[in-house]
């Protein structure tokens, strides 16, 4: 009787193939379906459309696995025109000519060789990379039928001008990756990931692109930037939630560390409140000392972790980088931490004053004693 079931649930599996089918396909979906090159040349007919170009993730590192950062193949001409408002080629080729800017310089040496590559001003502190460097990125994606690692020669270094950029991307020329794939020396994936579309002035032209392949064979959605970077972070699941729950749990676990620390105090004081009550000192009095200390500890502590905030707030959005590019310290969370800073003081300092309070001065000397 105890194999019933098991072989019951493998008869309905059976007998429904296509809907097991069908859900085991969907479980092996990868995260992007490839577009045919000649998307391109589609989208780029629609008249709202300005511009277009190819944006291929690489998926490689340096040197060991733990060394993994963003690289993108693009076309490099109309990247580094598209994306001028978002990223400034700082360092380029050491033949610039005088009439040449450092972006054009960079651009015009990486439109001359296909290894060549222009990378965030951070990758390069990290990396010691410095322009004219030959870098090799061992692939995970695009590999090399002889198994070797690709080489990259570096022509610019780049640094971002808005937040959602990230300083540590390398960006390469997609062709390089096609000659590679055309030749049968490479394998991977033969499209495009995506395609960044630069509209004319006032057009939307986002039903109009995604009517074009209405029939497939695939079915492409466009979106704004912010909200495929919002999608991203949607995938680590409910990003709110999940501070909200850890912030929590954090001030749950300061609060009883607090309470602890000021009923520790209070009974290290026992001997001086009954002093201060012999003496003629009212209990309002030795309350309100009590919940003070409280208060102080509690301000006191909130405030460092404010300033603490403040201070990271650079560094936090740097290392967050295209995940959460906004990512800022408001105003209203600074009033917001203050005043539960004051609640938990208030809150700690009640037991123990309460406990003083209601002490007799015989009874706390003689517990003293």
């Amino acid at each position: 009787m105890s194999r019933t079931p098991w072989l019951l649930a493998r008869r309905h599996v059976v007998t429904h193939w296509i809907r097991t089918g069908l859900t085991l396909g969907s479980m092996a979906v990868s995260l992007f379906v490839d577009l045919p090159r000649d998307c391109q040349a589609k989208v780029a007919g629609v008249d709202e459309v300005a511009q277009v170009c190819k944006f291929q993730w690489f998926g490689g590192y340096y040197q060991d696995r733990s060394n993994f950062f963003g690289q993108f193949g693009v076309d490099p001409e109309l990247f580094f025109e598209m994306y001028a408002k978002d990223l400034k080629i700082v360092e380029g080729p050491a033949d610039r000519a005088p009439d040449e800017t450092v972006h054009q310089a960079s651009v015009r040496a990486m439109l001359a060789d296909r290894r060549s590559t222009v990378v965030g001003s951070r990758l390069a502190k990290d990396f010691g990379w410095k322009v004219g460097d030959t870098v090799q990125i061992i692939p995970t994606i695009f590999q090399k039928v002889d198994g070797s690692a690709w080489d990259f020669l570096v022509v610019g270094i780049y640094e971002p001008l808005r937040s959602n950029v990230d300083d540590r991307t390398m960006w390469l020329r997609y062709d390089y990756l096609q000659e590679g794939l055309d030749a049968g020396t490479v394998t991977g994936p033969r499209g495009v990931g995506t395609f960044s579309v630069n509209l004319k002035p006032g057009a939307d032209a986002a039903a109009a692109i995604d009517a074009i392949f209405e029939n497939g064979p695939q079915r492409p959605r466009t979106t704004t930037e912010a909200a495929f970077q919002a999608a991203f972070v949607s995938m680590m699941g409910n990003v709110p939630l999940f501070v909200a729950t850890i912030g929590g749990a954090v001030v749950f676990a300061v609060f009883f560390s607090v309470i602890n620390t000021m009923l520790m105090a209070g009974r290290q004081r026992v001997h001086e409140v009954g002093i201060l009550k012999a003496l003629g000192f009212a209990n309002s009095v030795i309350g309100r000392l009590m919940l003070g200390e409280a208060v102080v500890l509690g301000l006191v502590g909130g405030g460092l972790g404010i300033l603490l905030a403040i201070g990271t707030e650079s560094g936090m959005r740097a290392m967050l980088g295209t995940f959460l590019p906004n990512y800022a310290v408001q105003p209203f969370t600074l009033v917001w931490a203050a005043g539960l800073a004051l609640l938990v003081g208030l809150v700690s300092g009640i037991a123990p004053a309460l406990t003083l309070v209601r002490l007799r001065p015989t009874e706390a000397m003689r517990a003293e004693a």
